[in-house]
């Protein structure tokens, strides 16, 4: 993919994004999300479930949980990822703008129904125990989502073979999903400690679960610190169908491109994960080195500006990876403009 491709598909993501940060933005996802859960209710009756909607919210009251469609999946990601997708490519096609238009609107019916049904499959993982619905919210549906957006845009000839390849690999790894992502923290550790502000401490695994570090106070006698949840596996979701594309079209260059920005955003993932820790238990305390050898504790204020802009970074950079790179790459090939 030509390098002014590649900028202009991240900066039509990033500007999606930040539209989609703002309050225009919610209020659009707000609405499409009421959508999906008002034709995803009488979907779920039809599977036994009784259940009753608040605006965005499925409750089961008898089993005693809960799923907000706007939190799992109102499908705005999907949705600034096409139009990013199609603002690049659009310009290259004959009658670039019915293309584009044509494209968009095939994309949004495809996606919300997409949605819908990602939603029915996760209410009722939840009603089934709740085992599944970890696994299928955070790697399953997502590597499917690409699959959505290939086949509004990827020539046909191309579609199958890369929908097959990247369904097996899909398979495969999901055993090797968390072995291979821990490969990454090291070299995120190196970074984080070089680059971090000091309330951002190393990604690890504890307790036998993934985590980051923090300076956060979560106790003083004894002293004990917050470790924010972070999955490595969450950044390198998009391995199978950047191999996939990679395998279709014999350019195994397109994972020279993709490891460095699975770095950054993991990188980038560990400061906005502590912010979030912070947010959801403020008022919290902040250790601090006092440049002498002894720590002193202040109140820690989120910084929010700071915080959007790396959630922006983050969510430009998981998007192209997962949904916009491979589908760019398969879309130009061999012999496409």
């Amino acid at each position: 993919m030509p390098i002014g491709q590649f900028l202009a598909a991240l900066l039509a993501l990033a500007l999606g994004f930040a539209i989609e940060m703002g309050l225009v933005g919610q209020a659009v996802g707000e609405v499409v999300a009421q959508g999906i859960a008002i034709m995803a209710r009488p979907l779920l009756e039809l599977f036994g479930l009784d259940l009753v909607r608040h605006g965005v919210e499925l409750r089961a009251p008898l089993a005693g949980w809960a799923v907000r469609v706007s939190e799992v999946c109102d499908g705005m990601g999907l949705v600034v990822a096409l139009f990013a997708a199609i603002a690049v490519l659009a310009p290259n096609q004959d009658g670039s703008t019915a293309w584009g238009v044509k494209r968009a609107l095939i994309g949004l019916v495809a996606i919300q129904l997409f949605n819908l049904l990602r939603v029915v499959l996760l209410v009722l993982a939840l009603d089934r125990g709740g085992a599944a619905f970890g696994p299928l919210h955070d790697r399953i549906l997502p590597l499917f989502t690409v699959l959505v957006i290939a086949a509004v845009l990827i020539p046909p000839g191309r579609l199958v073979g890369f929908a097959v390849l990247a369904t097996i690999l899909m398979v495969l790894w999901a055993p090797l999903a968390e072995t291979v992502s821990a490969l990454l923290v090291p070299l995120a550790n190196g970074i984080l400690e070089w680059v971090a502000q000091a309330e951002v401490g190393q990604i690890g695994k504890a307790q036998g679960a993934w985590s980051v570090g923090t300076m956060l106070v979560a106790g003083t006698d004894p002293l004990r610190l917050y470790r924010a949840p972070l999955e490595p596996q969450h950044f390198t979701v998009a391995l199978p169908v950047i191999v996939a594309a990679a395998g279709v079209l014999r350019r195994p260059g397109l994972l020279a491109l993709a490891f460095p920005l699975m770095l950054a955003a993991l990188c980038v993932a560990a400061p906005v994960a502590v912010m979030a820790l912070a947010a959801d238990t403020a008022p919290v305390l902040v250790l601090l080195p006092d440049g002498e050898g002894a720590y002193y504790t202040s109140e820690y204020i989120v910084p929010e500006t700071w915080r959007n802009v790396l959630r922006l970074v983050q969510n430009t950079l998981v998007h192209f990876l997962l949904l916009v790179l491979p589908v760019l790459a398969l879309h130009r090939g061999r012999g496409n403009p």
